[in-house]
């Protein structure tokens, strides 16, 4: 009887101390158009010539790891304690760049995969992925074409494995950008959306409970057509369901914050989830709680120049030349829940 006093006072013991327990983990998502991540080597199946050495930009070895530092700065700032599980890039040109950011700042603390596929864009800017290996395991990714008419960066498509067993179906995406004119590129954003959204139905149709993440740069606002109606991200409301697509920023729009200035904030980057992974059942594993996406916009990431309207401090500024910032874009994440 007494053996079986201490057993239990020591099960009752462990069990308030918290071993008998799962910790719990927070894990960053994070999107960050990084513009113009280039290295200095000459590809000769790209248009890369705007960042070489001789250039009229004079970019060289000294710019570019002053860059890579830069960017290593922002993305070890979204949690003090935890380097963020996923990271979506918009604008890098190889694999080797990201390799150099994860070996030359603090992300090399932690292990991370790098996953890039080669597009059409004709300066060669790709989107990207690198996630934690000692979070998150690799199942499979692919790239899908963002367009069947012209030349563009393709859709990443990966699939990772969460902390709880769980599958993520994550898309990162650069859509067609407003040079030449919003109104006249705009059907090629919607065709982007479009070709995207047959992919989620696809998913939706297998399981409308799947976990789907889409994040990136899509040059179009919450409310314009290619997001709202072809991709049909929905702002957030109080019961959202399952086999429907939320954006996470669409309050922040509305309140008119942005990620990127021209003559205005505009925010083009966005991350929208499906309703599986932000359901108000306090038992889903995982989940987005609060609903809401968020822009890392710290002082030192603005222009000390821009006192009017800080913006974001990009490498080079308009009339300006070099100045030796960070991107033209702020990042955006979430935090997911285990």
């Amino acid at each position: 009887m007494r053996d079986k006093i201490i057993v239990s006072f020591l099960l009752l013991f462990l069990s308030s101390a918290g071993f008998c327990q799962k910790e719990k983990q927070q894990l960053n998502v994070v999107f960050y158009n990084v513009e113009n991540l280039f290295d200095t080597i000459d590809d000769k199946h790209k248009n890369d010539n705007e960042f070489l050495p001789g250039s009229e930009k004079a970019w060289n070895s000294d710019r570019y790891y002053q860059k890579v530092s830069n960017l290593g700065k922002v993305l070890v700032s979204f949690n003090s304690l935890e380097l963020p599980a996923i990271i979506g890039f918009a604008e890098v040109e190889n694999t080797a760049v990201l390799e150099d950011l994860i070996r030359l700042t603090p992300l090399h603390e932690a292990p991370y995969q790098v996953i890039l596929e080669e597009g059409s864009d004709p300066r060669g800017i790709d989107v990207a992925m690198i996630f934690r290996t000692d979070k998150l395991t690799y199942l499979s990714h692919r790239a899908i074409p963002a367009s069947t008419e012209f030349q563009t960066r393709n859709i990443l498509y990966v699939k990772l494995m969460g902390p709880a067993g769980d599958t993520l179906h994550l898309f990162v995406n650069h859509w067609k950008s407003r040079s030449g004119g919003e109104e006249k590129t705009r059907p090629k954003r919607i065709e982007n959306a479009t070709l995207l959204r047959a992919v989620v139905d696809s998913l939706f149709s297998m399981n409308p409970s799947n976990r789907i993440l889409i994040m990136g740069d899509l040059n179009d606002e919450p409310s314009d057509e290619s997001v709202a109606l072809a991709l049909e991200a929905l702002p957030v409301d109080k019961k959202p369901t399952s086999g429907e697509l939320y954006n996470l920023f669409y309050k922040s729009f509305e309140e008119g914050k942005g990620t990127l200035w021209y003559r205005d904030w505009d925010l083009f980057d966005q991350i929208i989830v499906s309703g599986s992974l932000i359901t108000k059942k306090k038992s889903t594993i995982p989940s987005i709680n609060p609903p809401a996406g968020y822009i890392l916009s710290e002082p030192w990431m603005l222009d000390p120049a821009e006192a009017k309207e800080p913006t974001p401090f990009r490498s080079y500024a308009y009339k300006r030349g070099y100045v030796g910032g960070f991107s033209d874009h702020l990042p955006v994440y979430l935090v997911l829940s285990y």
